[in-house]
């Protein structure tokens, strides 16, 4: 018969070990004495936070003044080009979701060029949006290349959008990538990092198979970066994306705040640098947000509707 079931004397060293793992539980969770979260846990909550934004900027147009500029190499200038081609465009930019996805894009619709108002818009926005003849990948890719219309040098791109990176985190993407929490700096490119406390730095890299982007001749091309999360909400203050090419090397950094004309945060500044390695040549970008207005689709009941 143990001490414990005669009710006197000493409990057994494993007894002791248990109540002393039970004490240091409890006292961990005491007020003043929580526990740091684990990574696990920071994304579920990222995700969360990501999924919820996607939904609200779904509903919002903000203006866009994009500046770039393109360093040519002396191949790209002896074909008629400029040693450094300059644009300042003016945009509304918008997440569409078009139908029958299940993911957002950015969108870029360009309305001013160095100045100069675009004569075709209107047409160009009829053809995307109200073609109903056309397919979905047809849509995609229409979606993708008016928003990359303006860009000056010879990269091709169609990854500066300033919610891309927030593709990675949402539930049905995260799975590709693999993530650590990393004791890294700022972002690159002179991003100023808003102040919060619990940031975590959380660093990315893509893992399956098939990347989320894919080269000029199709090859596969894994994303990886960094992610500045607070631990306790899972927003996301900042974003980083580097994209190591067999052509082109490419970095984004993205910077989000809260617009007074919002109640949730929203992209404020995004800066772009490209790399050509083929040519040399190399592309700067500079993408600040502001005007954010929430549109609405008016449905015109004249005319009967027809599918």
């Amino acid at each position: 018969m143990d001490n414990e079931a005669a009710g006197g004397g000493t409990a057994p060293t494993g007894t002791r070990t248990l109540i002393l793992l039970l004490a240091l539980t409890l006292v961990s969770t005491l007020p003043g004495q929580a526990q740091e979260p684990s990574l696990w846990l920071v994304l579920v909550r990222a995700t969360h936070y990501v999924e919820q934004l996607h939904a609200q900027l779904s509903g919002v147009v903000m203006e866009e003044r994009y500046e770039q500029r393109a360093t040519q190499s002396a191949v790209f200038q002896r074909r008629g080009n400029d040693a450094v081609q300059r644009v300042t465009l003016r945009s509304d930019y918008l997440l569409v979701q078009p139908e029958g996805t299940r993911r957002h894009f950015g969108f870029r619709d360009v309305f001013e060029a160095n100045g100069s108002r675009v004569r075709d818009r209107d047409d160009r926005l009829a053809e995307l949006f109200l073609d109903t003849g056309a397919s979905l990948d047809d849509r995609v890719r229409g979606i993708l290349a008016e928003s990359a219309r303006y860009n000056v040098g010879d990269v091709r791109r169609t990854t500066n959008t300033p919610t891309f990176a927030l593709l990675f985190l949402r539930e049905s993407y995260k799975r590709r990538f693999a993530f650590e929490r990393v004791a890294d700096g700022p972002p690159g490119l002179g991003v100023d990092l808003p102040e919060s406390a619990g940031v975590w730095v959380v660093a990315y890299r893509e893992t399956a198979p098939t990347t989320v982007v894919r080269g000029g001749d199709r090859e596969n091309v894994p994303a990886r970066g960094r992610f500045w999360i607070e631990a306790g909400s899972g927003r996301v203050l900042a974003s980083e994306l580097v994209l190591d090419g067999n052509d082109v090397e490419s970095l984004v950094a993205v910077r989000y705040g809260m617009p007074a004309e919002l109640e949730h945060p929203a992209p404020v500044e995004m800066r772009e640098r490209y790399h050509n390695l083929e040519s040399g040549s190399e592309v700067e970008g500079v993408a600040t947000y502001s005007r954010f207005r929430r549109f609405r689709v008016v449905v015109d009941e004249s005319e009967p509707f027809r599918n």
